[in-house]
């Protein structure tokens, strides 16, 4: 496509050029036929061929609290710790590279609430004297501090003869005790600071750690963390990112407008005895989303993702209601509106680039549109996989990728775009490194060709909003399947949603009686809000499996009977009976 176009813009030169000879309109016409001749060949070789959008999605669930106020779980601490800073000061060591981030609602409140002192139980396990430890608590330490990849255990020796102590509890001294507690909260920490100062004296000592060690520890993890939304908004008025959110508790809208949406691409499965039903809550979530992303950013963002990229063309209109200008979600969903199988060439492009690489627009009953960017499934789901091989060969493998891009789309009619989404907190501890070598290596391949360059969602809307082609009927599925069954469909799953529709019709009948507060109101609708979130749903039934299934099980029931307590009602038999 550039020399078709370079011998075009030649043969019009030349023709001109001899024009102007004849007319003695051009002296000394060698030299300005070279230096032009030069001029067309940079500006060719810097025209843009290829766009990838690269969208970072960052979400923890709302962890509910304890008895004394504690988060019940420490991933939101730790992941601050470990990814959610890093992820973003890193994008900012490249020039001309432009990144979206994603931060759900949930995420950014529980940063919010660490930042203000709140603290989680793994926290709480890390203070307590290794002197005075009660047998409770060295149980939950032998038990809970080694929730962490095997590959950082192996990095460290004495964490390695620890983990091999595990399996005899009663030899283990509060020296023991004291190195675990140090070196969980290390392995959780990014090379990055940990090759800094204080933390880097910390890990040279190795073993023999001190209660002061901790304390430091546990500081700067502290600064780590106040340290996440103001970085993400230095990136954004720095021009590196773009930055948006998902509706608030990270729900499979869909199905809250609608569950039985969840039947049109899964025929098979039984569902729920009640239809859950409630477009108001839809609604609220995609307004609420949004604000609490205002109240962190001090402006609306443009785009949302929608949890776990679920979509339909029954819940566009909450988006475009909000103003939402545009959303992203899988590659099923665009396939299945189309009716069309996108499969593979050799190298991993799309053997429908025409369709996969562009975004859509979407119709709306009210005549408006809103543009949909989908998910290449297979580049996508390679930040998975790259971690296993070595990662000079993966960035090849990434690279060779890209050319092959290039090659398959160079006759397309319009410059495509290549929608790579990925988890940003949840797979880095599989690299060697934390991913930080890795990461290196993509964003000097993204930042490397004059023909290659990285935009966001809006900044690509931007220039082409008014060349998009149209889908009639969105689909109604997610990134991860061509319809919600993940999260519907099987007898635990179905369980769970019969519980939350009956606490739903709970509350609007105590909403509804007029008998309790608008405080109390509010708070109650706060916990239905959070008990829809996806994740519960997520590792119910057999199709997934998270190894501590109970706790979030738990942890759904704990947000449903807090509805109730927030009402002074006391908690139903039904989610008390196991």
């Amino acid at each position: 496509m550039k020399i078709i176009k370079l011998k075009i813009v030649l043969v019009l030169f030349l023709l001109l050029f001899v024009f102007c000879a004849e007319n003695n309109i051009i002296e000394n016409s060698e030299q300005l036929t070279t230096t032009t001749l030069e001029n067309l060949e940079e500006e060719t070789e810097h025209e843009t061929e290829l766009y990838i959008m690269l969208l970072w999605h960052q979400h923890q669930p709302y962890y509910p609290k304890d008895g004394n106020g504690n988060f019940t779980k420490p991933w939101v601490r730790l992941h601050a710790t470990k990814d959610y800073l890093d992820m973003v000061e890193k994008v900012q060591e490249f020039e001309n590279l432009r990144v979206t981030f994603n931060l759900t609602p949930t995420l950014m409140n529980q940063l919010n609430e660490l930042s203000n002192g709140a603290k989680d139980i793994y926290w709480i396990h890390t203070e307590l004297e290794g002197e005075s430890l009660t047998e409770a608590e060295r149980k939950f330490l032998i038990e809970r501090f080694f929730d962490i990849n095997s590959r950082i255990i192996n990095s460290y020796p004495r964490y390695i003869e620890l983990r091999n102590l595990r399996q005899n509890p009663e030899q283990w001294t509060t020296q023991d005790f004291i190195d675990l507690q140090v070196l969980f909260n290390l392995g959780w920490t990014d090379p990055k600071y940990l090759s800094s100062e204080p933390l880097n004296t910390i890990v040279q000592k190795g073993r023999n750690f001190s209660e002061d060690d901790k304390k430091e520890i546990l500081r700067i993890h502290k600064k780590l963390i106040d340290e996440v939304i103001p970085e993400h908004l230095n990136a954004y008025k720095g021009n590196f990112i773009e930055l948006i959110t998902t509706p608030y508790a990270h729900p499979i809208l869909p199905l809250i407008h609608d569950s039985d949406l969840g039947k049109i691409g899964d025929s098979t499965s039984n569902f729920p005895d009640n239809t859950f039903r409630f477009e108001e809550d839809a609604r609220l979530h995609v307004k609420k989303g949004k604000d609490v992303f205002y109240k962190n950013f001090g402006f609306y963002p443009n785009g949302m993702w929608p949890a776990e990229g679920a979509v339909a063309q029954e819940i566009l209109k909450y988006f475009n209601e909000e103003g939402v200008s545009w959303i992203a979600t899988g590659q099923n969903p665009l396939e299945e509106s189309l009716d069309v199988n996108i499969q593979r060439w050799v190298g991993g492009v799309a053997s429908k680039p025409d369709l996969l690489y562009r975004p859509w627009n979407t119709k709306l009953d009210n005549g408006e549109t809103i543009p949909v960017f989908f998910r290449d499934n297979y580049l996508s789901d390679k930040m998975f996989s790259y971690s296993e091989k070595r990662t000079d060969l993966s960035i090849d493998e990434f690279e060779n990728t890209i050319l092959k891009l290039r090659e398959k789309t160079s006759e397309l009619n319009f410059i495509p775009v290549v929608s790579i989404i990925a988890d940003g907190e949840n797979f880095w501890e599989n690299y060697s490194n934390d991913g930080i070598d890795f990461l290196n290596g993509m964003y000097s391949v993204l930042t490397k060709y004059d023909w290659l360059k990285t935009i966001t969602p809006s900044d690509y809307l931007e220039i082409y909003e008014d060349d998009l082609e149209t889908i009639d009927n969105l689909y109604p599925a997610s990134w991860f399947e061509p319809n919600y069954a993940t999260w519907i469909g099987e007898s635990e799953e179905n369980q769970a949603w019969d519980l939350l529709y009956q606490s739903r019709i709970d509350f609007e009948n105590a909403k509804q009686s007029g008998e309790f507060t608008e405080e109390q109101i509010n708070e109650a609708y706060e916990y239905i809000l959070l008990a829809e979130g996806s994740d519960w749903f997520w590792w119910y039934g057999d199709d997934q499996d998270s190894t501590v299934d109970y706790y979030f099980d738990q942890s759904f029931k704990d947000l449903l009977g807090m509805m109730y307590l927030s009402l002074d009602i006391d908690k139903p038999n039904f989610l008390i009976e196991k």
